[in-house]
Order: structure tokens, then C-alpha cells, then sequence
């Protein structure tokens, strides 16, 4: 009996230390991980990648058909724009790739519908993780939808967040705000 109860410990321990360890929001990125990014979001045509298991893991709301936003990590940001240029049959060139594998930053999208954004700042997003509010370094538009929905794209620093926390993504305007939870440990 002791020897099952064992088992099933043993059995807990790793099936809890997998699920802590798959599909981590990666802060740093090697070239292996940049080339599999590029191959997976290539495997798709523009748009299409939204509709992918790992893309979709980073959305939250209703985006992208309506609020909400995504987690650009640069897992998903690099497959994004890999599905993007493979609609136009083009690759992300070499300097490209470096450059991703250099960056510091990634980026949180959100859609607003509000007719009174008129500069980016109208919104502000930040993430709460525990106790720590984090803010982005800057904020910029993103791409104008149709019916008043404006994205804003937060940039933030990778070492101020916990990659592998919930966390919760607020986008206050003059309106109100807008809470989602997000699980960091989720997106690749």
C-alpha cells in the first residue's frame, strides 16, 4: 500500500512539474526557439495564425473580433509576423531574427472601442501580477478597426514581469476599464 501511495506522489510531483515548466512565457529566446517560432507561424497564412493553439493561448478577451487583446511574447509576435509575410510570400530576413533575439521588451495589444481615444494615452494599460503594478514604457496606436476600435499596443519590459504568473491586463479609459486575467505560464 505504501509502495502505491509512493507511486502516485512520484506521479503528482512530475505531472505538476510539467505543467510548470511547458510553454512558459520565455523571456529570452535562443535562435533555435526564434527558427521554430518563424517554421510554426509559417505554417500559416496572415490571419489564419490567430485561429493556431499557441497564438490563441495569448489572446484574451474577444480578440481578435472584438475587446480584448493579446500577449505579444516574442514566441507569438515572431509566428505572427512569420504568418504575416508568408501571406505576401516573404520570410523575416536575418537581421530580423537578431534582432528578436536582442529584444528586451514585448508588447500587450488592446483593442478599445471608444470614439474618444484620440492619442495614445487616452488608454492605460498595466499588468498587476500579486502586488506589483507594472507599467509599460511606452504606449503607441496599433491598427485602427472599423466601428470606433482602436488598438493599443503597451510596451513593457521583460524583466519586470514573472513569466510564469497570472496576471491581470487593465485597460482604463475615460469610460471605465476593462479587467482580463491572463495565466503567463500558458503562452508560449
Amino acid at each position: 500500500m505504501s509502495f502505491i501511495r509512493w507511486c502516485l506522489g512520484v506521479a503528482c510531483v512530475i505531472i505538476f512539474g510539467l505543467t510548470l515548466t511547458s510553454d512558459a512565457f520565455e523571456i529570452k529566446l535562443t535562435q533555435g526557439q526564434i527558427r521554430e517560432a518563424i517554421d510554426y507561424g509559417s505554417k500559416y497564412k496572415g490571419k489564419e495564425v490567430f485561429e493556431s493553439s499557441e497564438v490563441k493561448k495569448a489572446c484574451f478577451g474577444e480578440y481578435p473580433k472584438g475587446e480584448g487583446g493579446i500577449i505579444m511574447s516574442k514566441y507569438v509576435h515572431t509566428a505572427i509576423i512569420a504568418a504575416m509575410l508568408n501571406a505576401k510570400d516573404k520570410t523575416i530576413p536575418p537581421e530580423d531574427e537578431k534582432a528578436i533575439g536582442e529584444s528586451t521588451t514585448f508588447d500587450v495589444v488592446v483593442k478599445i472601442i471608444d470614439e474618444d481615444v484620440k492619442i495614445p494615452e487616452d488608454v492605460q494599460i498595466i499588468l498587476v501580477q500579486g502586488t506589483n503594478n507594472i507599467l509599460p514604457q511606452k504606449t503607441e496606436f496599433g491598427m485602427k478597426g472599423k466601428d470606433n476600435i482602436q488598438s493599443i499596443v503597451g510596451v513593457f519590459q521583460q524583466d519586470k514581469v514573472n513569466p510564469k504568473a497570472n496576471a491581470t491586463v487593465i485597460a482604463k479609459t475615460r469610460k471605465g476599464q476593462k479587467k482580463y486575467k491572463v495565466d503567463f505560464s500558458d503562452i508560449k
